[in-house]
């Protein structure tokens, strides 16, 4: 899903490949597609972090910590202090500090809507002023198409024309620059409009 964010660089630190596999697939669907670090160990990641100008974000797991990962982020955080970050971490990892976590056992949903407000939030005031507007009609033939509907099918349940389903989604896909399934499946889940539970709201 394109996102309206400046995101230019992202940095994950990992020393699990499929970890780290997973989060650049994460980021793809999401639309972020920045230039990406791949770091796999502390003092990689700080000397990555020493070269880089800003604007970058951090994507930490927790697998590359040492054993106090308090303070090893706190390192981290000396360098490059406005450097947001998010640590992916098990549940049973007590972080006492004010940090945003992603719990290894979390379901989809929130680890989509986690990683999707972490880089919102860095860029709140831009995404907003450029944030696309579906009509209410874009928003019912979204849902279908979220929910694996053909556009023959859509105009049946939607009563209109397989030309006006053609056309909605046209819309949709230029106001949202999502070009695939799966990614218009992730906004409509973020957004609220299916419920990844059920199916459907």
């Amino acid at each position: 899903m394109k996102t309206n964010y400046r995101i230019r660089k992202v940095v994950i630190a990992s020393n699990n490949y499929i970890y780290t596999l997973g989060i650049k697939t994460i980021l793809s669907v999401i639309g972020i597609k920045p230039e990406l670090f791949d770091v796999e160990s502390i003092d990689e990641l700080k000397e990555l972090l020493k070269e880089q100008a800003l604007p970058l974000f951090l994507i930490l797991n927790e697998d590359i910590l040492n054993n106090n990962v308090e303070q090893t982020i706190s390192e981290i955080k000396k360098i490059s202090p406005d450097c947001p970050l998010i640590l992916l971490k098990n549940s049973q990892t007590s972080i006492k500090a004010n940090i945003k976590c992603i719990n290894h056992n979390e379901n989809q949903s929130e680890i989509l809507k986690k990683l999707t407000n972490f880089f919102k939030e860095k860029n709140q005031k831009d995404s907003k002023k450029n944030q696309p507007i579906l009509s209410d009609r874009e928003k019912d033939v979204l849902k279908e198409v979220a929910l694996g509907l053909a556009n023959k099918e859509i105009a049946d349940k939607l009563f209109i024309s397989i030309n006006t389903v053609i056309t909605h989604r046209k819309n949709i896909t230029e106001k949202l620059g999502i070009k695939t399934i799966a990614g218009l499946t992730v906004y409509a889940m973020l957004n609220n409009y299916i419920d990844p539970e059920k199916g459907n709201l």
